[in-house]
């Protein structure tokens, strides 16, 4: 039963207990409590006010059971929604020819229209960005940037639908070039609400267009080379508009220098030409280069260069190799290293006279490398050999710089056999007994004459570097083994014989790591299985050793010099770049100058950070770290400088504008008029844009609100209740019933 009361707003009763319970509760309550006073010395005055207190407070209790909520209702008017959805990809900036304006400035135009802003007192204009992603916020055109790298249209429509679903839409005013690149059907969009959309480009046919337009559309290079290697350029032409033969050339150029010049030719109606440069750096560091072109006649020079960014490294993994007598490993191995084509390999054999020779393979450009053990010669390194020499071969500062290469990265792997592991040999306390995996014992020799099986430990099942080895069915057996040994306290095996000795052994020294052979016959792996390219077993178990030992890429620097990493030398405009540093004197703090394009420099404040992948890093560093958005298209300097100002590294940074959405395509008028009838929305051209406001014809609605509470809490009720008990225990005190 419902009953409806004035009293502070509308009353909606809702009892606990039927009311039919609570009369029967209250006849049986008043009887017992009239007859709990009967046996009382009371005057019947006395006795009746205290059964009324006793039913005033079943009575307010009863009451409160029927009047379990109240209830408030609110009517108010909601405005009806217009959501306006601009396309920020960078194809709305593309130019084509025969176009005087571009979409981008059209969809500016329309924003900025005057009863596009009256509307904002009838309805409530809600502002989205579409793009890679479906962006919410976009109220500022000042501040808009045509620079998304993809045009996903549809799912970001689909995501807009998601977002308005509940809302009183009016209709979705769209402002795009159709031009979607996510491969969706517009099927997969409900159209609830109408979609108005102006046509920001009118129809265009190329054929009809008199005018000469030929773009550079796409460049192929690597991203990083190495110095001396020769690489090519592959360069994509398109002819945009026109016709006929036509010859020009196109050069590639660096710096200001051109180095090489080819002829680009279309006959008759080719609309696309291929090129391939070949350059072949010569220094080291971030080279720019240039592809850029002038047609006769062409109407947008803006497409006709493309910059782009090589990094240059001399980071082939050169290995140094230092022999003693001549034997059956270091053929085998020189003869491995020297086949694989991303190790420089510098081996050298002490003579007689206690000279090294050189039996270098390949010389490098710039004359070979040499086999002095000094810090400046083992910085053009990678990884360091040592042979079965003796150990009086070594001088102390030699020693020092061995430790000092290892500590800072560097790889070394001992290779001996009774020279280098016995009594007199390298791995004693006083030469590099401390950088050894293992301690050979006073008893330790070459034990021949047997056949060892072989095997990777399950540490060595565990290590990426080997991970092409472990399908083989197994290791040839070995002839010899230097042993027995005793396994250093931060080593690990990595093979090892059927009976647990140790086989390679390594372990980490400072930044780098040690790995010693403990066998003189590894050779005989040379004639186990191929890989299918025809390399055999030992030369790549040799070789991912190498590559295992070898840090790799920045990993590998002087840990004194300030180094400045990001994660590629291209990007897109507005992208955001991470810029990390590490070495040298970072720990002190660095600052971060960037000079643009117009020659402004810019001074960025780094933190202390975690360096990782997101400045292109394999391994962890500590370092600083700063992140930063280029504003402009062009080449920026980025230059890294300590506090005190003694260090500082540099490098460049390429900032384009995206290219898979710089393609000159026109609008896709087809997907739009497709889009505004699935909707029941209108595509008309710009320039009736402020007829679409007719198309608007949703109605205010009105939404109430209900606000419910309990009341049986409330102190108006509970006071009374709470006097009434302690009316009626003074009462009794009064009256001596207790």
């Amino acid at each position: 039963m419902v009953f409806v009361s004035n009293i502070l707003g509308t009353i909606l009763v809702d009892p606990v207990l039927p009311i039919w319970l609570l009369v029967v509760c209250g006849i049986v309550f008043a009887i017992l409590s009239w007859r709990t006073y009967a046996a009382c010395s009371l005057s019947l005055p006395e006795r009746l006010i205290l059964w009324m207190l006793r039913m005033m407070a079943f009575a307010i209790i009863a009451y409160l059971m029927l009047q379990a909520s109240r209830r408030v209702e609110k009517q108010v008017e909601e405005k009806p929604v217009l959501a306006v959805a601009l396309d920020v990809s960078a194809s709305m900036d593309d130019k084509i020819p025969g176009v005087v304006s571009q979409r981008s400035v059209n969809a500016l135009g329309v924003l900025k229209a005057s009863w596009l802003k009256d509307l904002g007192d009838t309805h409530r204009v809600m502002y989205f960005g579409i793009g890679q992603d479906l962006e919410e916020g976009l109220s500022d055109e000042k501040g808009l940037h045509f620079t998304a790298p993809r045009t996903h249209l549809v799912p970001s429509l689909s995501k807009l639908e998601s977002r308005l679903r509940g809302e009183n839409v009016a209709g979705v005013l769209l402002l795009t070039d159709g031009l979607d690149q996510s491969g969706q059907s517009i099927d997969v969009l409900s159209c609830q609400a109408p979609y108005l959309i102006p046509e920001l480009e009118p129809p265009i046919e190329r054929e009809s267009v008199k005018t000469v337009d030929y773009a550079i559309t796409q460049l192929g290079y690597p991203k990083r080379v190495t110095k001396g290697w020769k690489v090519s350029v592959v360069v994509h032409l398109e002819r945009r508009a026109g016709s006929g033969n036509a010859q020009f050339k196109v050069n590639l150029s660096q710096g200001k220098q051109v180095i090489q010049q080819l002829d680009a030719i279309f006959e008759g109606e080719d609309k696309y030409c291929k090129l391939t440069f070949e350059v072949e750096p010569t220094e080291v560091g971030a080279i720019l280069y240039r592809v850029d072109m002038a047609p006769p006649n062409d109407v947008d020079p803006d497409n006709n260069f493309k910059d782009f960014l090589v990094e240059v490294t001399d980071d082939q993994n050169r290995v140094l190799y230092l022999e003693g007598p001549p034997r059956y490993d270091f053929t085998y191995l020189k003869r491995a290293l020297a086949s694989e084509r991303n190790i420089r390999l510098s081996a050298f054999i002490r003579g007689a006279d206690g000279t090294f020779i050189s039996f270098e393979e390949r010389q490098a450009p710039d004359g070979g490398m040499k086999s002095t053990l000094d810090a400046e010669n083992l910085r053009n390194f990678k990884v360091l050999v040592l042979g079965d020499l003796p150990g009086n071969v070594f001088k102390p500062e030699e020693v020092a710089a061995v430790k000092g290469f290892v500590d800072k990265g560097g790889g070394l792997i001992f290779f001996g056999a009774a020279n280098a592991y016995g009594k007199n040999g390298y791995l004693s306390k006083e030469i590099f007994g401390d950088l050894s995996p293992i301690a050979s014992q006073e008893d330790s020799q070459m034990r021949e004459g047997a056949r060892y099986r072989v095997d990777f430990t399950p540490y060595g099942r565990t290590l990426p570097a080997f991970e092409g080895l472990l399908d083989d069915a197994h290791f040839p057996a070995l002839l010899s083994i230097w042993g027995p040994v005793k396994p250093g306290e931060f080593s690990e095996s990595v093979i090892e014989t059927s009976d647990g000795q140790p086989v390679l052994a390594a372990r980490r020294y400072g930044q780098g790591r040690v790995a010693i052979l403990l066998s003189n016959t590894l050779w005989k792996w040379q004639l186990g299985g191929t890989d299918g390219l025809g390399k055999g077993l030992y030369g790549r178990f040799i070789t991912q050793l190498i590559h295992w030992l070898n840090p790799g890429g920045h990993d590998a620097e002087d840990s004194e010099t300030l180094q400045i990493v990001i994660a590629s030398g291209e990007v897109d405009l507005r992208q955001s770049v991470a810029i990390g540093g590490y070495g040298g004197k970072v720990k002190s703090g660095c600052d971060c100058l960037i000079t643009t394009p117009s020659g402004e420099t810019l001074t960025i404040p780094m933190r202390q950070a975690k360096l990782e992948a997101q400045v292109g890093l394999r391994r962890a560093q500590d370092g600083v770290l700063c992140d930063w958005i280029p504003e402009a298209v062009g080449t920026y300097q980025i230059v890294l400088k300590s506090k005190d100002g003694t260090q500082q590294a540099q490098t460049l940074l390429l900032v384009k504008k995206p290219e898979h959405e710089l393609t000159g395509a026109t609008l896709n008028h087809v997907l739009l008029n497709e889009l505004a009838g699935r909707s029941k929305g209108v595509f008309l051209p710009l320039e009736q844009h402020a007829k679409l406001r007719e198309k608007l014809t949703a109605e205010p609605r009105v939404i109430e609100t209900v606000h419910e509470y309990p009341i049986w809490n409330r102190w108006l009720w509970l006071a009374p209740l709470i006097a009434i008990f302690c009316l009626e225990w003074y009462l009794r005190r009064k009256w001596d019933m207790v």
